[in-house]
């Protein structure tokens, strides 16, 4: 099986254990693994949008298309409440599907009641393959690493553009779909080739780096974002009108603006523009979507950057 990276390359795990070098797995140690029990463990091994996602079975997980289930998947094959998975007595875990349209399958084979699973076995739902592990602290932090190679854009810390493309994706049928709306925020920084001419190019990926962690904290809960390449960005909000999109873009310009960014003692000050469209006042059709923002990002630039547009 080869892993696919953001640039749409792929690599074998081998290959991509060399890239990581010395793995750390914090505290853990052979004479610890040996004492500590193993965890129900969860990982998607297949999948558009949720490709090393995880999660221990502490307790009854329900595994479904609803953002509020214990392990929700951006599949539109899987149903609302797919399947659950409980735990029993001497460390069994027992697999139900929950009258999902599309069945579950275990290494391929539908089931048709309760089946206790082994450590190992695939779960099919929708088009997404979930693997069910017995995994100690070393093959949790593994996957834990993997994941973030895969999912994360090393420099901001933001969800990688593949990931984020996917999701957004599947926001946006979903809200098509459920009569909601969406909005797509492009942002590009004002100033970064100015600090990297002047100060050079690690400081220009430093403030990068910082804008990308700014953009997250603003966004909290209310939606995902991305590195778009270079010192570009992208966003999306669920369940935002024109009008408190447009907030939201002035809260991350503002904050962008005044937060008083440093390196080595050099006072460093990046702005940033921001083209802002919405579904439905746009149709629901993805591109056309991410092209208005982005006729809003240039009128922006237009009227003398760090401002917002739409």
């Amino acid at each position: 099986m080869s892993l696919p990276l953001d640039d749409g390359s792929t690599v074998q795990p081998r290959q991509l254990v060399e890239q990581m070098g010395t793995i750390r797995f914090g505290e853990a140690d052979l004479s610890s693994l040996e004492q500590t029990p193993k965890k129900a463990f969860l990982n998607i091994v297949r999948s558009k949008a949720d490709l090393g996602v995880h999660t221990f079975v502490n307790g009854p997980t329900i595994v479904g298309r609803n953002p509020h289930c214990s392990f929700p998947l951006h599949d539109f094959a899987v149903s609302w409440q797919h399947l659950q998975i409980t735990p029993r007595g001497d460390n069994q875990y027992v697999l139900e599907d929950l009258k999902s349209t599309n069945g579950t399958r275990v290494n391929g084979q539908p089931i048709s009641g309760p089946r206790v699973l082994v450590d190992g076995e695939k779960i099919f739902a929708g088009e997404t393959v979930i693997r069910f592990s017995l995994a100690d602290a070393m093959d949790i932090d593994f996957h834990s690493e993997v994941a973030t190679l895969v999912g994360t854009d090393p420099l901001t810390g933001l969800e990688s553009k593949r990931r984020f493309d996917e999701a957004f994706e599947f926001a946006l049928r979903s809200a098509v779909d459920g009569k909601g709306s969406i909005a797509m925020l492009m942002m590009d920084m004002d100033g970064v080739k100015q600090i990297n001419d002047t100060h050079g190019h690690l400081f220009g990926a430093h403030v990068i780096g910082e804008t990308g962690r700014l953009i997250a904290k603003v966004l909290g809960t209310k939606g995902r974002a991305c590195r778009f390449g270079g010192d570009e960005f992208s966003a999306f909000l669920y369940g935002h009108d024109l009008a408190s999109a447009c907030e939201v873009a002035e809260e991350i310009r503002q904050t962008v603006e005044t937060a008083g960014m440093e390196k080595d003692g050099i006072a460093l000050r990046p702005t940033i523009s921001i083209g802002v469209a919405c579904y439905p006042d746009i149709d629901g059709e993805l591109l056309r979507l991410v092209s208005t923002a982005d006729e809003a990002l240039y009128r922006a630039k237009s009227r003398g950057k760090n401002c917002v547009a739409s």
